[in-house]
């Protein structure tokens, strides 16, 4: 056995990791968010880009069998309670322990400075703590003690812990301070449902058209109910990635399908704003304003949304970037300035401030892409 390992084997990413279970099976599939312990731990590891995982447990008379099954489960996924490496990097993990995908991440790198320290761990066989003493291929990555699950009591404080998770780390001021705070409430009843996150950005999707419809009777009653059902189309709207996320669904077409219907939401209530203005005061700028709102964020989004959906996507796996303009045409805080304008009835001057903002960041994104 190679005892010091080669430059290349401790600079790869470790695709291998043992997953250590205490005797409890019980309660490996009880629920977190809807989704069994057991099952989150392993597609957490899937998506921190874990290839293998072997589990071991205490209890040689378990099959874990149902992790195979569930259709989410690309791990390649043995149970065999001997573990030969062949040269095999590995990171071995506290199965009791609720598993965070970015100290995942962090830890996938094979240093060649590591200790052995098994003394946290609830179960850790005597044969793997003899090879990890042998050779560096194994990194032992002790247990997160506030993120273990000891009794049943933990359970809800971790389920807890994962709501709260379920942000983006992009998220602006008041999604942060107001929004995501609703949203949450909204995800625990959504979590109980069979509805799919695409599901939910559909109903966001009707919620907003309703909205708009509202905007276009061009009352004072009228603009105050829009500006409030756009408001509850927002929440729904943070909803669908947060279950998304909780139950390990995400997907490429369903960032691109939310994009799209948060954008045909704004462009109709911008549209719907201009002509309820008209219908209120014959004034035809109104129409004007509302047509170039529309255009303006049209051009915009035509040009960003490659970017948005990527930023949405790395904001959604824990990344951060640097906040900029892009972060500003995706994010939902204008719509708390709608409702106070609407509750004053100004909303032309919403309306001005859309059309008139949204058509300078459209030239600004072309002179951009003309310069590039």
């Amino acid at each position: 056995m190679n005892e010091n390992g080669s430059p290349s084997q401790t600079n790869a990413k470790i695709q291998t990791a043992v997953l250590l279970l205490p005797a409890e099976p019980d309660w490996y599939w009880q629920n977190l968010a809807e989704v069994p312990f057991l099952l989150r731990n392993a597609l957490t590891l899937q998506g921190a880009g874990i290839k293998k995982l072997i589990v071991w447990s205490e209890d040689k008379d378990v099959s874990y069998q149902k992790l195979k099954q569930d259709p989410r489960m690309n791990l390649d996924v043995e149970w065999d309670n001997t573990l030969a490496l062949h040269d095999t990097q590995v990171m071995v993990l506290d199965g009791s322990t609720l598993l965070v995908k970015s100290e995942i991440v962090a830890a996938m790198t094979l240093s060649t400075q590591h200790q052995a320290d098994t003394s946290g761990f609830r179960f850790f066989p005597d044969a793997l703590k003899q090879q990890a003493q042998e050779t560096n291929l194994i990194k032992i990555i002790p247990p997160h003690e506030p993120s273990r699950l000891i009794n049943k009591e933990d359970f809800p404080v971790a389920e807890e812990r994962l709501l709260k998770s379920g942000g983006l780390s992009n998220d602006s001021l008041m999604d942060r301070l107001v929004t995501r705070f609703i949203s949450r409430q909204l995800t625990r009843l959504f979590l109980k449902t069979s509805l799919t996150p695409n599901q939910i950005t559909f109903l966001s999707l009707l919620l907003g058209l309703g909205s708009a419809w509202f905007f276009y009777q061009g009352t004072f009653f009228s603009g105050i109910s829009g500006a409030l059902l756009l408001l509850v189309s927002a929440w729904v709207d943070c909803t669908d990635g947060e279950i998304a996320r909780l139950k390990f669904m995400e997907t490429p077409w369903g960032a691109r399908f939310d994009i799209f219907c948060d954008n045909i939401v704004h462009f109709f209530v911008f549209f719907s704003i201009g002509m309820g203005l008209f219908f209120a005061t014959g004034n035809p700028l109104y129409k004007l304003y509302g047509a170039l709102a529309v255009f303006g964020s049209l051009t915009a989004f035509m040009i960003l949304s490659g970017v948005i959906v990527k930023k949405k996507q790395e904001a959604g796996r824990g990344e951060t970037s640097e906040a900029n303009l892009t972060d500003q045409l995706a994010n939902r805080d204008f719509i708390y300035f709608l409702l106070v304008m609407a509750c004053i009835e100004r909303l032309d001057i919403f309306i001005l401030l859309a059309a008139v903002g949204s058509n300078i960041f459209a030239v600004y994104l072309m002179y951009q892409r003309s310069r590039h």
